[in-house]
C-alpha cells in the first residue's frame, strides 16, 4: 500500500502543531524562578524555540499553499512497517522502564532488538545483557546516578 503526501505541508502542519503543544505545556513543566534577571526566565528559551518551530512551520505552509513549493513523495507501508513496529516497542520499554526498573526493561529492549535485527549469534545477546549490568553499575555506584 502506498501514501502520497505532500512535504512542506505536512511538515508545516507537524511542526506548528509541535510548536504549540510545547508552547502550552512549558507552564506544567518547568517552574517559575523568582530571581528574573532583565525578564529571562527558565521559561523564556523554551517559549522562543516553540515560537521559532511554529514560525518555521507557518513558513512551510506558506511555501506549500501560497507559492505552491511542493514536492509529492510516496511513502510504501510495507516497507516501513518494521520502523513502525519498532517505535512501538521502544514506546512499550518507556511506558515498562518505571514499572520493571532499569536492568529488567534494558536487558528486555537489549534482547527484543537483537532479535528484530534476526541475531543468530547467543554471545551477542550475552554481550547485550553484561553490558546493561556494567552501565548500570557505572551509573548508580560510580557517578551515584538514581537509577528505578
Amino acid at each position: 500500500m502506498k501514501i502520497k503526501y505532500r512535504t512542506n505541508l505536512w511538515a508545516g502542519i507537524l511542526s506548528l502543531a509541535f510548536g504549540a503543544i510545547v508552547y502550552f505545556i512549558i507552564p506544567a513543566q518547568i517552574g517559575l524562578e523568582t530571581r528574573a534577571v532583565h525578564g529571562v526566565t527558565s521559561r523564556s528559551i523554551p517559549y522562543a524555540l516553540s515560537a521559532v518551530m511554529a514560525l518555521a512551520g507557518i513558513g512551510l505552509l506558506v511555501q506549500s499553499l501560497v507559492l505552491k513549493i511542493d514536492e509529492v513523495k510516496e511513502l510504501e507501508l510495507d516497507k516501513e512497517a518494521k520502523g513502525v513496529f519498532y517505535m512501538l516497542v521502544l514506546l512499550v520499554y518507556g511506558i515498562m522502564f518505571p514499572q520493571l526498573g532499569f536492568i529488567l526493561s534494558a536487558c528486555i529492549l537489549g534482547v527484543v532488538t537483537l532479535a528484530f535485527r534476526k541475531c543468530k549469534k547467543i554471545l551477542y545477546y550475552g554481550i547485550t545483557i553484561v553490558m546493561v549490568f556494567g552501565v548500570y553499575y557505572v551509573f548508580s555506584h560510580l557517578l551515584n546516578v538514581r537509577l528505578p
